[in-house]
């Protein structure tokens, strides 16, 4: 055998031995990708609750069907410890038993104003309201009348009792630093219950 030739064969030999201590080595040792650092998982962010109420009162109501005059059921607030400087009501009856419906604002802010949204759909039953105080950034906290409602029972309702709504769209402002939606934790609508004038 030759020099070269045996000089080739141990640089193979050599080669070989390297490559396979190479292979093992790193099958030993941990992946050379960089390690996945877990980040805690982000809890959602609370939606802030108030403390406004609103409800309908009286509740239940009783008016009076066969007769022209109207019934008027309150809209009232109660904020708690919210500063309130406007309510948007999102309201919903069945016009085919209370007719006449209209809205008007309460006492609970000094010269309320209207905003000029939606109104009374009398085809659907959904009434949309808005009242804020007249003078801006005007405020105010504490109980009261937001919107007095009245309407006629109709003599052809053919039930006995219905419901109006006060819906989840309904919304309370507060001033804009407070960088809250709405302020609204609970609403309650009433029950309107009919009778005849016979029946009482």
């Amino acid at each position: 055998m030759s020099k070269k030739t045996f000089a080739l064969i141990v640089i193979l030999l050599i080669l070989t031995i390297i490559l396979l201590a190479i292979a093992l080595f790193r099958s030993e040792t941990p992946s050379s990708q960089p390690p996945t650092i877990s980040r805690p998982t982000p809890s959602p962010t609370e939606k802030p609750v108030g403390n406004t109420t609103l409800r309908l009162s009286p509740n239940p109501v009783y008016p009076t069907i066969g007769t022209n005059s109207a019934t008027t059921v309150a809209v009232e607030i109660d904020t708690g410890i919210d500063r309130v400087t406007g309510v948007q009501l999102e309201i919903a009856y069945d016009p085919r038993v209370l007719t006449n419906m209209e809205i008007k604002p309460g006492d609970f802010f000094s010269n309320p104003t209207v905003l000029p949204v939606g109104g009374i759909n009398t085809k659907t039953g959904r009434i949309t309201f808005a009242v804020v105080p007249s003078k801006i950034g005007e405020s105010r906290t504490g109980k009261g009348t937001v919107a007095l409602l009245t309407f006629i029972p109709s003599i052809n309702a053919g039930v006995e009792q219905t419901r109006i709504e006060i819906l989840e769209k309904s919304k309370v402002s507060v001033p804009p630093r407070d960088s809250i939606k709405s302020v609204l934790k609970s609403f309650e609508g009433t029950t309107v219950i009919l009778s005849s004038p016979s029946a009482r």
